[in-house]
């Protein structure tokens, strides 16, 4: 979908499968309501400008009319649905008094105008999704509240589950391959970017070379990572942490996992730098204890409680909200 229907209200008509059967251009069409939420309308039109894009694309991969027939079905029912629930947070937003601020709203227009090549480019595709861009500027205001509504809702579900050991357990014995660990070497990194001339780059790597005569000599890894490093973990010492096999790029994943857990790798030279690893600890590949990932589960478990909870919450309000399809 082009960015700018991507803000627009998400909605979908099953009937207009049949319309839409081998198109590749824009339909004029009679607009009309599809569906209703406490009298409030989702619009045919809404339907087309969300997912034409999406439905040419169908158009184009189908094999047959039939197999096209039934992805634009499920194209259009699933956002016709999301519409729904659309309108129901925004309500819920506007009862709870969620505000957007206004340099939100034009920091995100000012990101799409950026998705074009011109002004006049995107003044155009703002007229092709028939608004004008203070229309575009409520759509997007609309969809950060109901972001915000959903997101808050969910924090909030989240707060509120309790997580046992006996769950965290029964996870983790339910899903052993979740918890395989791949070999691995906790590193530590002192990088020097280069500069593109090659004057420039021998001036570095004499500097790499003269910090690697340092270590070597038994400096501190970690007090000359922060004195001289570049890389965003300098301050923590050069921590990079925990990294696979393939995690790195090649020169630096080699050395990773060629030198011996508590050495000091050579100097390595990328494309973007020179670099000295020191590898801390490195563990096999095998299955991870409970103990160790005991701190993984929580979170998803809550996650998952949470994600049901919202829809339990959100399906009561559609209840209460006198939905009507009109297909």
């Amino acid at each position: 979908m082009t960015p700018i229907r991507n803000f627009c209200a998400t909605a979908g008509l099953s009937i207009l499968a049949a319309i839409w059967v081998g198109a590749t251009a824009q339909a004029e069409l009679v607009d009309r309501i599809v569906a209703t939420v406490d009298k409030e309308p989702i619009l045919q039109s809404e339907v087309i400008a969300e997912v034409r894009p999406a439905l040419q694309e169908a158009s184009r991969v189908a094999k047959s009319d039939a197999e096209y027939a039934r992805q634009a079905e499920r194209i259009l029912r699933q956002a016709v649905e999301q519409a729904i629930d659309a309108k129901i947070l925004l309500r819920e937003a506007l009862i709870a008094g969620i505000k957007v601020e206004d340099d939100l709203v034009e920091k995100r227009i000012q990101m799409e105008r950026e998705q074009y090549p011109s002004a006049e480019a995107f003044q155009k595709e703002v007229e092709a999704s028939g608004m004008t861009v203070g229309e575009l500027r409520e759509v997007i205001r609309k969809g950060i509240l109901v972001s915000k509504m959903a997101q808050s809702k969910r924090r909030q579900f989240e707060a509120e589950v309790e997580v046992s050991e006996s769950d965290v357990a029964q996870y983790f014995q339910d899903r052993p391959h979740e918890f395989f660990r791949p070999d691995r070497a906790r590193i530590r990194q002192i990088f020097l970017s280069v500069p593109s001339d090659p004057q420039g780059r021998a001036e570095i790597r004499a500097r790499i070379e003269q910090i690697k005569g340092e270590l070597d000599k038994g400096a501190n890894f970690g007090e000359l990572a922060q004195a001289h490093s570049e890389a965003p973990g300098a301050q923590d010492g050069g921590l990079v942490g925990w990294v696979a096999r393939g995690d790195l790029v090649d020169a630096l994943d080699e050395a990773a996992f060629a030198t011996p857990e508590g050495e000091i790798s050579g100097v390595l030279e990328t494309d973007t730098g020179f670099s000295v690893l020191k590898v801390e600890k490195r563990e096999p590949a095998g299955q991870a204890t409970l103990d160790e990932v005991r701190k993984e589960i929580g979170p998803k478990l809550r996650e998952k409680a949470a994600g049901e909870r919202f829809s339990k919450w959100l399906g009561e309000l559609r209840k209460r909200s006198r939905v009507h399809l009109y297909l």
